[in-house]
């Protein structure tokens, strides 16, 4: 039964892949609802056939726990709904649209009672298959301790909360205007050409043979950046076009992603990688790549200050959305309450109906943050065990991490920099 449902299941799941990309990027509009319900039916008909007695089958059925909730019809519904802001943006002027914040803002107060009702669908459906939570059931099935993570979360906004206060002040970031501030400090002098530095970057670590399977373009999408594995040896990547250094730390997560699809050399339902591990990697070569290539020492420092902001909101955020599960009827005061550690004046707390973390990508936004706690542990392991030899550094990422996809767990494979996921 399991190599029936390991071949049903990963023909659906390329088949979502690549609708998702065409209607993302090639203005397809396939319907993601009907596609979901195939994969639903699927893992109804297999959940009580297959039983977790190894690692392959302990692994089906986490795919299939947690896919009978999000591809359940109504979840998927609501989700897809709410994933084409064409349905809420009539009676929006052009005026507001072209405001991102106060565009953002608008759509909050329509889509809020979407997102209210998706979030009791998930949490409802979760419990009716005995876990406390939703968020629970997506930590469960990623592998994940929730004690380990919320201590690692914390200790992280401990190190990192007051320089990102400062780095704040430093550059007079306002919450409304978060991420043009971003690309304000990113702002250089220096012209990057950035196919050679991702050529330079695979060549660098040895990754010369993967440079064919994966296709970068550059284009205006209102998404900073998007790295997806169509199929097998398929990777395609979508970025701005690169205008600041924040569009270029965007450009190495996303080579972070399309790195570890590539070199992931498992079939089947290992092929499928927990979000933990494939965020946490994507923000290890963003964190790497800086350091590697032959940038001006001053860009290289603005990008950490980039990172060290990104990676402190992403840890308020996390911590956000496990009390919002507990307490989504005080969304509003809960967005303010956390969000003004950053030490800046938090207007609208409506705006959180609007972050798609909360309904596109629940309880996955702390993935960044196991990113950042895992990238300067990787940094500093592989330099001080090899200095500057980067092929070494290649071998030891490819051993312990890429080649052998979901065959154990990313818990035990990075063990040995600390529990800390």
């Amino acid at each position: 039964m399991l190599i029936e449902f390991e071949k049903d299941y990963m023909n659906k799941y390329w088949k979502i892949q690549r609708a998702q990309w065409c209607n993302y990027f090639e203005n397809e509009n396939y319907n993601l609802s009907q596609i979901d319900a195939e994969i639903y039916d699927t893992v109804k008909l297999f959940n009580k056939e297959v039983q977790p007695i190894d690692r392959k089958s302990k692994i089906a059925s986490l795919l299939m726990q947690k896919d009978l909730v999000d591809k359940e019809p109504l979840v998927s519904e609501i989700r897809n709904r709410i994933d084409n802001l064409d349905n809420y943006s009539d009676n929006i002027s052009e005026d507001i649209k072209a405001d991102r914040y106060q565009y953002k803002l608008a759509l909050s107060y329509k889509m809020k009672d979407d997102v209210k009702k998706l979030m009791n669908t998930r949490n409802a459906l979760s419990k009716q298959m005995g876990f406390d939570s939703y968020p629970e059931l997506v930590l469960i099935t990623d592998e994940i301790d929730k004690d380990n993570l919320v201590h690692s979360l914390n200790g992280f906004l401990e190190s990192n909360l007051p320089k990102a206060i400062e780095i704040i002040k430093k550059y007079n970031i306002k919450w409304e205007t978060w991420f043009s501030d971003l690309s304000r400090i990113g702002v250089t002098k220096n012209q990057y050409n950035p196919i050679e530095l991702v050529n330079q970057l695979l060549k660098t670590f040895g990754f010369d043979e993967i440079k064919g399977k994966i296709q970068i373009s550059f284009m205006e999408k209102g998404y900073a950046g998007c790295a997806s594995e169509l199929s097998p040896n398929d990777i395609r990547i979508v970025v701005e076009p690169i205008k600041s250094l924040n569009n270029l730390r965007t450009l190495f997560h996303e080579m972070g992603h399309a790195i570890l699809y590539s070199l992931n050399k498992e079939e089947g339902i290992y092929k499928i990688l927990p979000p933990s591990h494939d965020e946490a990697m994507a923000v290890v070569i963003e964190y790497i790549a800086p350091m590697l290539l032959i940038l001006n020492k001053t860009d290289r420092e603005k990008i950490f200050e980039i990172m060290t902001l990104e990676y402190t909101r992403c840890a308020i955020s996390s911590l956000y959305e496990f009390d919002l599960w507990q307490n989504p009827e005080i969304a509003e005061e809960l967005y303010i309450k956390h969000y003004s550690k950053l030490g800046i004046e938090i207007n609208n707390p409506s705006m959180w109906a609007s972050d798609t973390f909360r309904s596109i990508d629940p309880v996955y936004v702390h993935n960044y943050v196991i990113g950042a706690i895992l990238a300067e542990k990787i940094f500093t392991y592989l330099q001080s065990e090899n200095s500057c030899n980067y092929k070494e550094w290649d071998a030891w990422l490819s051993d312990n991490i890429y080649k052998d996809g979901r065959k154990k767990s990313f818990k035990e494979k990075i063990k040995g920099l600390g529990d800390f996921i």
